[in-house]
């Protein structure tokens, strides 16, 4: 009977840890997985011909601080540089809801009039990259706002990436 009551009692906990493993885990209301994918077909077929998706962020700065490009020879910044640096630098982190919006319109105003002076991404990685061919006229704002919503979870919910917190290098 005793080895039944720790047998049950170890089962418990370890529903326990997992129920609160998956609520912590879990996306924010904002989040729309069916959004999510639309953006990313858009992503992959109009943008990824200069943005890869996603790039270690190791990988990325040893080809920025040490390789000067070299490593890697990117055309333009990562999909998850750019995810990150939407979250950090445009509007405000209190309303995800909110901040998308505002995502929306700088991306808008970013592709369709790109100018390096209005550029989210740090220095030391911009310079690597010329300024972008203005998108208007190949990309709709309703496909811009669907890519902004993939960009701005691609790098997940929690900003884990102890890297992306430097504001300079």
């Amino acid at each position: 009977m005793l080895k039944f009551i720790k047998g049950l009692a170890m089962k418990i906990i370890i529903l326990t840890i997992a129920l609160i493993s998956s609520i912590f885990a879990s996306p924010p209301a904002e989040f729309d997985r069916q959004r999510y994918e639309v953006g990313e077909k858009i992503f992959e077929k109009k943008c990824n011909s200069c943005h890869e998706k996603y790039m270690n962020i190791q990988l990325l700065m040893k080809n920025f601080l040490y390789e000067d490009n070299k490593l890697l020879n990117l055309k333009a910044p990562t999909g998850n540089e750019l995810s990150f640096r939407l979250k950090s630098q445009i509007g405000s982190k209190d309303d995800i809801e909110f901040q998308i919006e505002e995502d929306i319109d700088f991306v808008t105003d970013y592709l369709y009039e790109p100018d390096l002076s209005k550029t989210i991404c740090l220095k030391g990685v911009i310079k690597h990259f010329d300024t972008m061919p203005s998108m208007k006229g190949k990309i709709s704002e309703e496909e811009i706002a669907d890519v902004t919503f993939f960009l701005y979870f691609l790098e997940g919910f929690n900003n884990v990436n102890e890297f992306y917190y430097k504001d300079e290098f």
